[in-house]
């Protein structure tokens, strides 16, 4: 077993033990604590050997990060997740958020009338399908049918390249 392991086991120990009846009495918990404390702090935190890995993969890369004090991996069978940044310039998302509101005026424009008054009903302005049902003298399950038809139909546009 890695210190890692050792070390996330018990902090993840921690609280568990801190709730048992047998440490009742406060000076046990807090002495277990500390203990516990002082051998994760002997054993040191290394990270997993993964984070390095990874962390020699970014290097020089200007917009991947990984934070100095990162310690949590997700195994898998077939290798290990380390958790990262990604930089997002504000143009790319201004630019795609310009480009998505495009294609969803686009498709809002070509589904039919009533479709798109209970999308907008719904969506925009909160009404419930009952109220929306009541408003368009419609069933409620025909607002649900014809919200999750304009549901599709925009994800579909949206998803379009």
């Amino acid at each position: 077993m890695h210190n890692f392991e050792i070390v996330s086991l018990l902090h993840d120990l921690r609280p568990w033990l801190v709730g048992r009846p047998w440490l009742r009495p406060r000076h046990k918990a807090a002495a277990l604590l500390h203990r516990l404390d002082a051998i994760a702090d002997q054993l040191g935190t290394p990270s997993h050997p993964a984070i390095a890995a990874a962390r020699a993969r970014l290097e020089g890369a200007p917009v991947l990060r990984i934070d100095e004090d990162e310690a949590h991996v997700e195994e898998t069978p077939q290798g290990v997740w380390v958790r990262g940044w990604i930089w997002v310039e504000r143009q790319a998302l201004l630019s795609c958020d310009a480009t998505q509101e495009a294609k969803l005026r686009s498709a809002l424009a070509q589904i039919p009338q009533q479709r798109r008054a209970i999308y907008l009903a719904h969506c925009v302005e909160g009404l419930t399908y009952s109220a929306i049902a009541a408003k368009l003298d419609l069933d409620v399950t025909e607002v649900q049918r014809e919200l999750a038809a304009a549901l599709l139909a925009l994800s579909i546009a949206l998803d379009e390249a």
